[in-house]
């Protein structure tokens, strides 16, 4: 057995990057069955979270609970594409899904409670670049694992470790990822994380010290933060004509 897997139990919680609705088209299809399962799990029946197996919670779900449409998703987009995440709360088995549009961004985020498997489906041969960043160890800098995963590759990302993705190509990538928690979680450092200390009233003096800025230059840095996912580097857009 795969040391990743050797501690701990592995369950299915999907993250699928599809290819990008283009201007003009159709939007995608509504993501049947996960989207809707708020609905149906509270109206319809009640879940018991408490029993003794996992055969036996699972035994409270129709078949139909236990099948995805991964063709697309009714997600409202950023400017480098969409994504849509689900957990425990809505489904006992996990999906979710990325729209990410070429140059794309996917913003440096961590999963508190599982570590990520990424896997790209398709990619254009520029690949998707994917980087996580060490935790603090004494006496070295700080060291960020990089790498450029193409069609066929996968790569991970430790619990708890700050992480991104970048398309590098002109076209859209699809991936897969896995991750080992039913309820994974999601924290953005940008828009999450530096926002949250940066409006609070008690912490915003002490997060400008930190960064070596004014309160107000703090708050006009958050401000200008794009957000999830995020449109791509200017050479990234002008290589790929998008304007």
């Amino acid at each position: 057995m795969s040391p990743i897997f050797s501690k701990k139990t592995f369950c299915l919680a999907t993250v699928v990057l599809v290819v990008a609705t283009q201007p003009g088209s159709a939007a995608p299809p509504r993501l049947r069955g996960a989207m809707q399962s708020d609905r149906q799990l509270t109206e319809q029946y009640p879940v018991n979270f408490a029993l003794p197996t996992r055969a036996a919670f699972r035994a409270q779900f129709p078949p139909e609970e236990f099948k995805f449409d991964l063709a697309g998703l009714d997600v409202p987009p950023g400017e480098g594409g969409s994504v849509q995440a689900l957990g425990a709360a809505q489904l006992p088995s996990l999906t979710g899904e990325k729209v990410a549009m070429p140059c794309g961004i996917n913003l440096p985020h961590v999963h508190p409670r599982a570590t990520e498997i990424l896997f790209v489906v398709d990619a254009a041969p520029e690949g998707v670049l994917m980087a996580f960043v060490e935790e603090n160890v004494a006496m070295q800098g700080p060291r960020a694992i990089t790498n450029t995963v193409t069609t066929g590759q996968a790569t991970f990302f430790p619990q708890g470790l700050v992480h991104m993705q970048v398309n590098m190509g002109c076209t859209p990538a699809t991936m897969i990822a896995a991750l080992g928690s039913d309820d994974f979680g999601v924290q953005t450092i940008t828009t999450t994380a530096i926002a949250g200390l940066a409006y609070d009233e008690n912490l915003k003096e002490g997060t400008a010290a930190a960064f070596g800025i004014s309160q107000d230059q703090l708050i006009h840095l958050v401000e200008g933060f794009p957000g999830n996912p995020a449109a791509g580097a200017e050479e990234c857009r002008q290589r790929c004509n998008i304007y």
